[in-house]
């Protein structure tokens, strides 16, 4: 399981340029009708309008990358924390998105899409008129919009609650560690750990986020680096056996891993504890 990559030509939200709304703890963004490429972390709840039908790949998170599209006049929910990075290369009308400081009352803790409902509905078409043209609302239009696309997603998700939410039982997640530890010096994909569950790909996701707080990628990066932690202080072996053994790409992989989670080089940390 690599370390993600991101394309060089990928923008965050900034791209689309509109300014903060003025109300404290509201921003808002629209884009265009013109393809765009976004890398977006949402680090507040974020609602996003459709106004017209965007042709994708998307990936969520440390899922693959898959085809979506997002269906005109329907909304798509990012939690706080999510990561999100769209291609999008058939854009009709384009989008408005508010991000929230406060956290939006949900059951719905992961992202999602194509959202409808007649309230949003009539509220996507309000703000595609207002938003399309060429001035820009004042920031209290703003306001009152965002409060009402905000009580209007929280009816939605709460509609939609009834999914119950995925469980890993302590033998489940015992022999996804396991199989972690037996596999660690080598590439493990999260098929290969759904497979070894017997659970769709989207559970196993979903199943560790709830039991651990943190993803899939980040669990398996951390029970590598725990291991190499091991390997530094119980042996000499050099760096760069140690990285393969823990299944790093490189030396220079662990490394960065290493000062970005544990806030020491290997060196560091091995000396540490001579």
């Amino acid at each position: 399981m690599g370390e993600p990559t991101i394309a060089e030509n990928w923008r965050g939200m900034e791209q689309f340029g509109v300014p903060p709304s003025g109300s404290p703890g509201l921003a808002y963004w629209r884009s265009g009708a013109k393809p765009y490429t976004l890398d977006y972390t949402a680090d507040s709840d974020t609602i996003c309008l459709v106004f017209g039908r965007i042709v994708t790949q998307t990936q969520y998170d440390d899922e693959p990358a898959r085809p979506l599209t997002f269906a005109p006049e329907t909304a798509s929910f990012h939690p706080r924390g999510s990561h999100l990075r769209v291609d999008a290369t058939n854009v009709t009308e384009g989008f408005v998105a508010f991000s929230y400081a406060q956290a939006i009352e949900r059951a719905a803790s992961h992202n999602r899409e194509n959202i409808g409902g007649e309230g949003l509905r009539h509220l996507i078409g309000y703000a595609r008129t207002r938003l399309m043209g060429g001035t820009h609302p004042d920031p209290w239009e703003m306001q009152c919009l965002s409060t009402l696309v905000h009580v209007e997603m929280v009816q939605a998700l709460s509609r939609t609650a009834p999914r119950r939410p995925p469980r890993l039982t302590d033998a489940g997640f015992e022999q996804l560690e396991a199989y972690i530890r037996d596999h660690i010096d080598s590439t493990i994909t999260c098929a290969d750990l759904a497979n070894e569950l017997g659970l769709p790909l989207r559970s196993v996701f979903d199943a560790v986020k709830a039991r651990t707080g943190q993803s899939l990628y980040r669990l398996v990066v951390e029970r590598r680096l725990d291991a190499a932690m091991q390997l530094l202080r119980e042996s000499d072996m050099p760096l760069c056996d140690v990285a393969a053994a823990c299944g790093f790409a490189s030396q220079q992989h662990m490394t960065t891993l290493f000062s970005q989670r544990r806030g020491m080089t290997p060196r560091h940390a091995r000396a540490g504890q001579k």
